[in-house]
């Protein structure tokens, strides 16, 4: 896959939609190859703790985007600000070296200048996550309703839990998975993706 090299009228926000979607497909690779043997919930886990506000905001750092980033001296100060800017300004980095140098390009810079470079996989798979509790604590802070509608699915060879996440009677996402509290938990695992929410809310 590659890029066309033709390309105008863009703006970061479009740059982070493509970096996070090229950065997904990456990550989802390298982890689907390092880990043969573990199953989809494992998987979705490790990507999040990759992928998540909080790392890429650290990456940034690391990297020195942060650095070069003009803003102001007030926003400067606002730590969960710059958290959120330094995240999607590297997204959109990945997306403009995707643009100009093609998927082979953004990968290797995935693969070698951010993973390899700075991540620890072992740490990473010893820290303990609850995206259900980080999804609560939100639901608490803004007086939203959340309710769990758990059914058993009679589609499935062994007997799995089929979890929707309701807010305010809006279901958002549905999951399924021998686990109640598994199903549940991947649930909220892509409510916080959809919200962006830090592991320190």
């Amino acid at each position: 896959m590659e890029s066309t090299g033709e390309y105008k009228g863009l703006n970061n926000e479009r740059l982070e939609f493509l970096g996070d979607a090229i950065l997904d497909a990456v990550v989802a690779d390298i982890l689907f190859n390092r880990f043969p043997n573990k199953d989809e919930g494992f998987l979705t886990e490790m990507r999040t703790r990759i992928v998540n506000r909080d790392q890429m905001s650290d990456l940034a750092y690391k990297l020195g985007l942060i650095e070069i980033i003009e803003m102001k001296s007030e926003i400067r100060k606002n730590r969960n600000a710059v958290k959120g800017i330094g995240g999607n300004a590297l997204e959109a980095l990945i997306g403009a070296i995707y643009l100009d140098r093609g998927y082979k390009k953004a990968s290797w810079f995935i693969r070698h200048r951010l993973i390899g470079q700075y991540l620890d996989m072992d740490k990473l798979m010893n820290t303990a996550v609850s995206h259900k509790a980080i999804f609560m604590k939100w639901a608490q802070k803004q007086q939203k309703q959340i309710q769990w509608s758990n059914e058993l699915n009679p589609e499935s060879r062994s007997a799995k839990h089929e979890v929707t996440l309701v807010v305010d009677d809006e279901p958002w996402f549905t999951e399924i998975n021998k686990s109640r509290k598994k199903a549940e938990e991947l649930c909220c695992e892509k409510a916080c993706r959809k919200l962006e929410l830090s592991q320190t809310l």
